[in-house]
């Protein structure tokens, strides 16, 4: 605001141009007054400004989800209720607490599993006829259609520009020739299909905590999904009868098979036991820690008869007699010899006693010979008979550790051979008792184990699809779309809409707002500049006199008498304002001229329904005098001179010594004059001319001017040495204008200003 401040001080309009205060970029986006977000209240005049495009795209889009939705088939439930409750043990088990055990969840999924097997699909498409339905039979089905003619095919009706399309009319025995006709083969695989195709439809919940299972089925036609629901319950009960009633009659072929196979397999085994015996001579029952004692002791007698004998030998090396004969002898020659040497020390060698003595001893030691020579004999006799007694005692343990080990492999073997037989008579009696109690159930129990609790009724509603939701949705979600485009269009608008904003953003001060009058060539009405005469107290009136007092403030000391009129581009209303501008000026009285310096495109004489037969072009040229090309508006006083003829040279002819003369004289002999120049960014004519004239006025497009065009043509002007009083925002639609939420946004529409003007 600061720069606005200065270029709205007298002081400010005689700065050079290379003083001028630089030029803000212009920023990416945004509808406010200066920032580039939006708020909650801009967002709220954003959908108030945009509720047509809003509305359009909820409306499409509600309309195509109602079309879509009317061609959706609906869907139809049924459901019924199972309770699956054991009666009767498993035969092949016994005992008191497995009978009656409750099902847990895992069985109840099983008992699922089982209504939903393809078996039983099958037999309920049979049962159910699904072969001749147009629903699963593709022979009877309508000719396919395009997704777009099936979508408007409701409109199309209403219309009477299309028909459905028909089903084929094929009579039952038609339908049962085409089967008929078909090999096995292939209608094997018609009904699989059907059945995968009717399975689609069929589902199962166990519910938490009981045994009751929940059967639904879903399906376009009602009474098929309630005779569907029955019919898949049905085959499930009976399939569970005949497993009843056929299991046992199976079990039995299974357990006579089985009791045979264990009747031979126990003959087997007697006679492998029998063989056994007698190959082996095992027909007692000794046991065998009892024959291992017998070889202990025999081992232990052995042991010291190989001792005894061991010592007799060692006698026998040793010389060693009998200890009580060779006691006696050996005292009685130990006797003897005293005797005789005692003798010998007193008496002669041939003394008597000497001889007695001497013979004495020779007799001792003979019988000692003689005794020696027995025991020695006697001796050996033990030694012999212990040796024998040892050996034979040896050849027993060793013949008794093997029987021992003989009779211990034997006796694993007869025990294996044994526990095998009793094996077999277990097996074979316990078969025997499992048939007795199968022929027991075939007899009493022919009911399965699940009921139907309730029988499924023809739905009324469908459950599926929710057109009403499915509708709602959809206006829903085509009224964010629209939302979102409209904020998003907001974001990516590149106009100026507010002068505050243009002030904000080119850091230039907004002279005014020129409102949008439709002109003669697109609607019966007053030309723009007209209004400010035949209307002046309108709000374009109004705001052409707000321009008159925005120049005449840019400069209070120094009186603006030329200003030139320019833009950035063509069609932003620069020569509908300057035109206003004159008309507005003469109309108050001043002594007002205005010269179309657009020497390449001319547009003063169309809007004032002239010939543009000679104008600036000649004067500028020297062909004409100033006199013969000034002429006057009848209505308004207003002074003008055309364009003329275009030249050759515009911008030499602009630029020339008598153009600035031309522009000293007229600021001498009249009390404004208005210039129309040509597009800053098309030409350079304009540039010549704003460096000779006493003040500015830029011209930009409400809406529709480019931000950065905008800016770059108020650059040029700057950096040409202009004194820029301020900007014009043209051709503003009041009252989408008054929609936004900026500062001056009620000032030519809102009740409490309109009352201002006498018309709007």
């Amino acid at each position: 605001m600061a720069n606005v401040s200065r270029l709205q001080t007298g002081s400010s309009s005689n700065l050079p141009a290379e003083s001028m205060p630089p030029l803000p970029a212009p920023p990416g986006g945004g509808g406010d007054d200066g920032g580039s977000g939006l708020s909650v209240r801009q967002i709220l005049g954003t959908l108030r400004r945009r509720k047509l495009l809003i509305g359009g795209i909820a409306v499409i889009g509600t309309t195509i989800a109602w079309l879509v939705a009317n061609q959706l088939t609906p869907v139809y439930q049924a459901q019924a209720d199972v309770v699956v409750e054991p009666r009767v043990s498993d035969v092949m088990r016994s005992g008191p607490d497995y009978a009656q055990q409750p099902l847990d969840a895992r069985m109840m999924e099983t008992e699922a599993a089982k209504l939903r097997a393809e078996r039983l699909a099958r037999q309920s498409v049979i049962a159910l006829g699904l072969a001749t339905h147009p629903l699963y039979n593709p022979d009877l089905a309508p000719p396919e259609q395009s997704r777009l003619r099936t979508i408007f095919m409701p409109i199309l009706e209403v219309l009477h520009l299309a028909e459905p399309p028909a089903r084929p009319q094929l009579t039952t025995e038609e339908l049962e020739q085409r089967l008929a006709a078909r090999s096995a083969e292939a209608r094997e695989k018609l009904y699989a299909q059907i059945a995968d195709h009717w399975l689609l439809g069929l589902t199962t919940q166990v519910m938490p905590n009981s045994l009751v299972l929940q059967v639904r089925f879903r399906s376009p036609d009602p009474k098929l999904a309630a005779a569907s629901v029955n019919q898949a319950i049905r085959s499930y009960i009976e399939d569970q009868k005949k497993e009843k009633s056929e299991g046992p009659l199976e079990l039995m072929k299974f357990l006579s098979t089985r009791i045979d196979d264990a009747r031979a397999k126990v003959v087997e085994a007697e006679r492998n036991l029998a063989k056994f015996r007698a190959d082996n001579a095992m027909y007692d029952t000794t046991d065998a820690s009892t024959l291992a004692k017998t070889v202990a002791d025999v081992r232990a007698q052995w042991l010291a008869a190989e001792a005894t004998a061991t010592q007799r030998e060692a006698a026998i090396k040793q010389g060693v007699s009998s200890e009580t004969a060779g006691s006696l002898l050996l005292a009685e020659l130990a006797q003897a010899e005293k005797d005789f040497q005692a003798v010998a020390s007193y008496a002669a060698p041939g003394h008597p006693e000497y001889i007695k003595a001497r013979n004495r001893l020779g007799a001792v030691q003979a019988r000692l010979a003689q005794e020696r020579r027995r025991s020695g004999a006697n001796l050996e006799a033990e030694a012999k008979a212990a040796r024998q007694n040892a050996t034979s005692l040896k050849a027993e343990v060793d013949r008794l550790e093997r029987e021992l080990k003989r009779q211990t492999e034997g006796s694993a073997q007869l025990r294996a051979l044994q526990t095998e037989l009793d094996t077999a008579k277990q097996l074979y009696s316990t078969l025997l008792t499992r048939l007795s109690e199968v022929n027991v159930l075939a007899g009493v129990d022919k009911k399965g184990d699940a009921r139907q609790i309730n029988e499924a009724a023809v739905p009324i509603l469908p459950v599926a699809p929710r057109k009403n939701l499915v509708v709602f949705m959809a206006f829903m979600a085509s009224l964010a779309l629209g939302v979102a485009l409209s904020v998003a269009i907001e974001l990516m608008d590149s106009g100026f809409r507010s002068a505050h904003q243009l002030e904000q953003q080119t850091g230039v001060a907004a002279l005014g707002m020129v409102p949008y009058l439709a002109t003669g060539r697109l609607r019966r009405g007053p030309k723009p500049w007209l209004t400010v005469v035949d209307k002046p107290n309108s709000a374009f009136s109004e705001a052409l006199r707000t321009i008159r007092t925005g120049i005449a403030l840019s400069s209070a000391d120094h009186p603006q008498r030329t200003v030139v009129v320019t833009s950035s581009v063509p069609g932003e209303g620069k020569t509908t304002t300057a035109l206003a501008l004159a008309a507005a000026s003469a109309a108050s009285g001043a002594r007002t001229l205005i010269i179309d310096c657009d020497l390449r495109q001319p547009a003063l004489h169309k809007n004032l329904g002239v010939a543009n037969e000679a104008g600036l072009a000649e004067f500028l040229a020297g062909q004409r005098d100033l006199e013969e090309l000034v002429q006057v508006e009848p209505k308004s006083g207003l002074y003008y001179v055309l364009a003329g003829k275009r030249p050759p040279s515009p911008t030499d002819l602009l630029g020339s010594l008598r153009m600035r003369r031309l522009m000293q004289q007229l600021a001498d002999n009249f009390d404004l004059v208005v210039l129309d120049s040509p597009p800053v960014l098309a030409v350079s004519d304009a540039l010549l001319l704003v460096r000779q004239a006493d003040t500015t006025i830029f011209v930009v497009r409400w809406e529709k001017t480019r931000r950065d065009v905008a800016t770059t043509g108020i650059k040029m002007v700057h950096e040409a040495g202009a004194r820029l009083s301020g900007i014009v925002l043209s051709q503003v639609d009041l009252r989408r204008h008054a929609q936004y939420d900026y500062t001056d946004s009620g000032v030519f529409y809102y009740r409490g200003y309109k009352r201002y003007y006498g018309e709007a």
